[in-house]
């Protein structure tokens, strides 16, 4: 298998110079496996896309897209891929590794030289992807802001977090930042109180019934293909990336004294059940804003996105992923 590596050229430069060390030491160990692998550095917004879709139409499924990025390159790539036969590999290479938490659970166990090495032992299985169509008031399809995404997809405070979150990291790029900037932010809304947000949902379930909303006013609603987001935030704790369903978490707009609580069992995914806390497994569904402001503000796997209202439907194993082998890591 021949493996081309698109690396996100704005990574941390100390993660990218690990990288370089193991690809070192990956041509003394293997030179032929060395020489199946293919570098790519990004150079522009959108370029991880453009690298993963010319590499499909040259080879097919003789090649396996490698993304070394956060879950920002991983959304690109996963874009690119859908409905084809290129698989693709995601590493942890990112400051939160989201959606690697999922497909690799103990991904700290590993390291690159680990990772590399054991790219020919992977296994292929097809997984889901999740399309968000965006309409504006008028009902008109917005190209821009409709998307697959592989992870996760939120409306309502989280959003907001993410932003301000984007924000104090954009402000001062430090290792503490990355690492502080969303509990931080998430702290600074729920106790400044802009937690209410104004939306209703419909859902179409598992098992074929319609599930519509009994309210217009809500904290949040996170659609779910994966588990973690937002570094490290667990809304879906029994999410499965090839079930065909997303796992729906629609968090009531709670007052403070619940807030707070409530955002430390979200945090570890012990929400399941509590007071306020609505889970739902669907197929499909729609979110409608009754904002004065007649806009949604939601993101895709960390990207934003805006809308009057937003389709969702998951697509059952519409992208091949590769897994490593549990126990590669070990020497």
């Amino acid at each position: 298998m021949r493996y081309i590596v698109i690396i996100n050229s704005r990574a941390n430069p100390k993660t990218r110079e690990a990288l370089d060390d193991a690809i070192r030491n990956v041509s003394l160990v293997d030179p032929d496996l060395r020489n199946r692998l293919e570098f790519k550095y990004t150079e522009y917004p959108g370029h991880a896309a453009d690298i993963a879709t010319e590499a499909a139409a040259s080879y097919g499924d003789k090649v396996t897209i490698v993304a070394c990025g956060g879950d920002g390159t991983i959304h690109e790539i996963a874009n690119a891929l859908a409905f084809g036969k290129t698989p693709m590999i995601a590493i942890p290479f990112g400051t939160g590794n989201d959606f690697v938490k999922t497909t690799l659970p103990n991904w700290k166990l590993w390291d690159f030289e680990r990772l590399i090495m054991n790219l020919d032992k992977t296994e292929i299985k097809p997984v889901d992807l999740v399309k968000i169509d965006s309409y504006d008031m008028m009902g008109n399809h917005i190209n821009h802001w409709s998307r697959y995404f592989n992870n996760v997809a939120s409306i309502g405070l989280d959003t907001k977090v993410q932003a301000r979150a984007k924000a104090i990291v954009a402000a001062k790029d430090t290792k503490f930042n990355r690492k502080t900037a969303y509990i931080r932010a998430a702290l600074a809304l729920v106790l400044g109180g802009k937690r209410g947000n104004d939306f209703s949902f419909e859902l179409e379930l598992e098992d074929g019934t319609v599930y519509k909303s009994s309210k217009t006013r809500y904290t949040l609603l996170s659609m779910c293909n994966g588990k973690y987001y937002g570094d490290g935030f667990c809304p879906a704790p029994m999410a499965d990336i090839s079930d065909g369903l997303i796992d729906v978490c629609v968090v009531d707009d709670v007052p403070l004294y619940r807030a707070i609580p409530l955002l430390a069992a979200y945090k570890t995914g012990k929400h399941v059940g509590k007071n306020g806390i609505t889970m739902l497994r669907a197929t499909s569904g729609s979110v409608t804003s009754h904002d004065p402001s007649f806009q949604l503000m939601g993101n895709y796997d960390g990207e934003d996105f805006f809308g009057n209202r937003i389709r969702f439907e998951v697509y059952p194993k519409a992208i091949n992923m590769a897994f490593f082998p549990e126990e590669g890591y070990k020497r």
